[in-house]
């Protein structure tokens, strides 16, 4: 066996030099967001708003989306912080640990890559071996700074034993995704694989706590994250949930090191599907529905519940923004409008915002297929490049609108089963889509990169970020109205609250065709970019 983990060490360091920026990156998004918003949070809501919350997350529809809400009856700055935060993030770290496991160990067969480094002197499993040291140091790393950056804040409520089990808690979730991703990668025959198994794991592990959590709570102790939430955070701070998931981190782990034993390199343990037999492979369009399918039926599914669980706050909206000054300021005051109208117009603005990433994924998926070589070997075949092109932005373009759709209709369904007069759908519908010139001119920004600027494609995410933070953080910081108007989002009327400009909307769907024609002809002129 000592043979087998052979220069593990040297592999280790050649790991840590790839992942010094992407990994370096992830783990200072999480820190600082978490630290952050710890301080945020404190001071944004006041006890009797912290009350209010507590009362308002107590419904069936928001506990399966959050969690059980523990300390309800004293709500205290840590208990809604934890309740609120911990499962979003921990989530997030969750991907941030399948994506580094996979990308080290099946994602280097997949390449090549692995052969070349068992052709040197190094154990059958120093590569897995290696993945896994590199994925327990960056969870340590996420453990340590995040638990002391909260301690260290010395926010009442927020104290030190139980900003380490914070710390800790996201650790333990983030090594035991770590090691289903690794167990996953044996398994599988490829990267996609891989990925695909390991998210539609956590996305079940997902759905069982939010079915235990309202139901059964076996099923909740039985996923991971619901059993982290056991650990009651900053309310009664429990550590047996962190031994638990430790425990079954280190069995998992166990099995995929058994089977990377046994297994060929480059071989996994279930056989990968054949293609269709019809030939729709055979086009630019029947290809990309094949990479993009299933991505989409998903953030269709994300974004309805997303839409419903909003919804399902409508019933109890207005007691709750009536007692919270911080709700009161991102919604703003109108008294020709409801409060749930009101609070519909945040709603959609946010949505609006979280179809971004689907969308931005599905068009920038022509730039990995250029990366990993695939488009090569397509593109020297009697394949048009506009129709290359076409394939991956035109999708984007049509579930943008699915997208929107989707937050309607789950708007629309949940609000009707709590309101006793509930919103229109047609109003629905039109406050979502009213969006859409927005998305479409991000997405031409992408396309435009893609084709003029490929290495830097990139870019539009940061963009994204500018935009997302401008929009909902624009009226609770008074920030410059001009600084808004950097963003797309900065001239889509709020509907109910302000009229449609019918010239402004068609602007902006001028300004996101323009940049599609132009990255379109630039895609036509360059070179395959790597």
């Amino acid at each position: 066996m000592r043979g087998a983990f052979y220069n593990s060490g040297k592999l280790l360091k050649f790991m840590l030099r790839r992942e010094r920026i992407n990994s370096t990156l992830w783990l200072v998004i999480l820190i600082l967001f978490s630290v952050a918003l710890a301080s945020a949070m404190a001071d944004m809501f006041d006890p009797a708003a912290r009350q209010a919350l507590a009362e308002t997350l107590q419904n069936p529809a928001m506990i399966a989306m959050m969690g059980p809400v523990f300390g309800a009856e004293n709500y205290t700055a840590g208990a809604m912080y934890s309740g609120s935060m911990f499962l979003w993030v921990a989530i997030a770290v969750a991907v941030m640990n399948i994506l580094l496991v996979v990308r080290h160990t099946r994602a280097d067969e997949e390449k090549g890559r692995a052969e070349v480094i068992r052709s040197l002197p190094v154990g059958r499993m120093a590569t897995l071996h290696s993945a896994m040291i590199l994925a327990l140091i960056v969870n340590v790393i996420l453990a340590v700074f995040t638990g002391f950056g909260i301690a260290v804040l010395g926010v009442e409520s927020m104290g030190f034993s139980g900003s380490i089990l914070y710390g800790a808690a996201l650790g333990v979730v983030g090594l035991f995704f770590a090691a289903l991703a690794a167990l996953f990668s044996q398994l599988c025959a490829s990267s996609r694989g891989a990925l695909g198994y390991s998210g539609a794991t956590l996305g079940l592990f997902y759905f069982m706590r939010a079915a235990g959590d309202v139901g059964n709570e076996t099923l909740s102790l039985i996923s991971p994250l619901g059993l982290a939430q056991r650990a009651q955070i900053y309310v009664e701070n429990h550590w047996w949930p962190i031994a638990i998931l430790l425990a079954a981190s280190a069995i998992v782990a166990v099995v995929a090191y058994r089977l990377n034993a046994l297994r060929d390199i480059d071989q996994g343990f279930i056989a990968a599907r054949p293609g269709p037999r019809d030939g729709r492979l055979k086009t630019p369009f029947g290809f990309s529905y094949r990479l993009l399918r299933n991505s989409l039926i998903t953030w269709f599914i994300i974004m309805l519940l997303l839409g419903a669980s909003y919804g399902s706050l409508l019933g109890d909206i207005e007691t709750f923004v009536a007692e919270s000054e911080f709700y009161q300021r991102v919604i703003g005051a109108n008294d020709q409008f409801t409060t749930a109208e009101m609070f519909v117009t945040m709603v959609n603005s946010m949505a609006a915002l979280t179809c971004l990433v689907p969308i931005l994924m599905a068009a920038l998926k022509l730039r990995t297929e250029e990366r990993e070589g695939r488009s090569e070997h397509i593109l020297t075949r009697s394949v048009c490049r506009i129709k290359y092109l076409a394939s991956f932005a035109v999708p984007a373009f049509v579930m943008s609108a699915l997208f929107q759709l989707a937050t309607a209709i789950g708007l629309y369904i949940s609000a009707a089963a709590v309101l006793d007069e509930p919103v229109a759908f047609a109003f629905l519908a039109r406050a979502n889509l009213v969006y859409l010139p927005a998305l479409w001119v991000t997405l031409g920004i992408a396309v435009f990169l893609i084709g003029a600027l490929p290495r830097a494609s990139g870019a539009v995410w940061a963009y994204f970020g500018f935009s997302f933070f401008t929009a909902f953080m624009g009226r609770m910081l008074n920030l410059p109205e001009w600084l808004g108007r950097l963003s797309p989002f900065g001239y889509i009327p709020q509907l109910p609250i302000d009229e449609v400009r019918l010239g402004v909307l068609l602007t902006l769907v001028a300004v996101a065709a323009a940049l599609t024609a132009l990255g379109f002809v630039f895609y036509k002129r360059r070179d395959v970019a790597f």
